[in-house]
């Protein structure tokens, strides 16, 4: 279905609104799929996610809340409070430190681990139920593009942080 006519917009839409809204749509149901299929019957965020997957890939010593921080997918995250959340639940831990006492290192504890373990398989089926209505040229070229608009607008995000 075609934006216009699925947010019933009855005028035409200058280029770059339509791609915005074509973005923002779609970021908006991919979330959905995967908050309602993954995140919501386990009881942690999208973000609590990314966090248990970050630490689960990353050094048995763990990270600092700012290597967090850099990897994470949604950029602005108040990543000490999810710290905080998954170290109320049990699913990480904070531990001292050596090369600076100012900072602890986050690591993963092994309920998180099963908890990520738990969810990967639905993860796994939830990424490609995305990309499974796409060739593999169309995803090709749709990553291509995407990485493209990202740059862009990393670029501008930088220069106003500048300014």
């Amino acid at each position: 279905m075609h934006i216009r006519e699925e947010l019933q917009i009855n005028r035409p839409l200058e280029p770059g609104h339509e791609v915005a809204l074509a973005l923002l749509l779609t970021r908006e149901y991919v979330a959905r799929l995967f908050d309602q299929g993954l995140y919501e019957p386990e009881g942690v965020s999208d973000q609590q996610f990314n966090v248990l997957r970050i630490l689960k890939g990353g050094s048995k010593d763990g990270y600092l809340v700012k290597d967090i921080r850099c990897r994470m997918i949604y950029r602005f995250a108040d990543v000490p409070r999810l710290v905080n959340r998954l170290e109320a639940r049990g699913l990480v831990k904070r531990c001292e430190n050596p090369a600076d006492r100012r900072g602890s290192r986050v690591q993963i504890t092994p309920k998180g681990l099963a908890l990520e373990a738990k969810m990967h398989g639905q993860h796994d089926t939830l990424c490609s139920q995305v990309a499974r209505c796409l060739s593999t040229e169309e995803r090709e070229t749709l990553l291509s593009l995407l990485e493209r608009v990202r740059n862009d607008h990393r670029i501008q995000l930088e220069a106003l942080q500048g300014a």
